[in-house]
């Protein structure tokens, strides 16, 4: 349903274009919200209802090409547990964030990280300092199914 809470113990992916990595790890640019948004884009993983987190992000891949969305070669999804994002931005806001899903037609996983402000870099720097190299997955798979670097 639309704009529901997600539960704290699941699951989103965060685009992370190829700029904003770096020794296969996202810097905070790639969770600073822009200007005009009141919400960080993510996609929520256990609305797939996939056997795990790699087969969820598989399905995030198919909603990026479904709403043609250019998925730049190098590019990766981190994942992040929905409580610890949530405190995350608490600890730089001290205020109340809620991640909501928020689908649409062309991409029914599609939820939003609310909370922040594009001038509050902190929380940006909160979310990435979240990540390790296992919540990292490939935003593309080569013809084999494995990573493309």
């Amino acid at each position: 349903m639309r704009n529901e809470p997600l539960p704290d113990e699941h699951h989103v992916a965060r685009y992370c274009k190829p700029s904003s990595v770096e020794d296969g790890l996202p810097s905070a640019e790639a969770f600073t919200l822009k200007q005009d948004k009141e919400y960080l884009s993510v996609n929520w993983l256990e609305y797939f209802n996939a056997p795990d987190l790699t087969a969820a992000v598989e399905r995030v891949r198919e909603a990026f090409r479904n709403k043609s969305y250019q998925v730049r070669r190098n590019a990766r999804f981190a994942v992040l547990n929905v409580e610890a994002a949530k405190h995350a931005v608490h600890k730089a806001t001290e205020s109340m964030p809620a991640i909501k899903h928020l689908p649409t037609r062309d991409d029914p996983s599609h939820t939003g990280i609310f909370g922040g402000t594009a001038e509050n870099f902190a929380i940006a720097v909160q979310l990435a300092a979240l990540i390790t190299l296992e919540n990292m997955h490939a935003a593309v798979l080569d013809e084999t199914g494995t990573r493309s670097e």
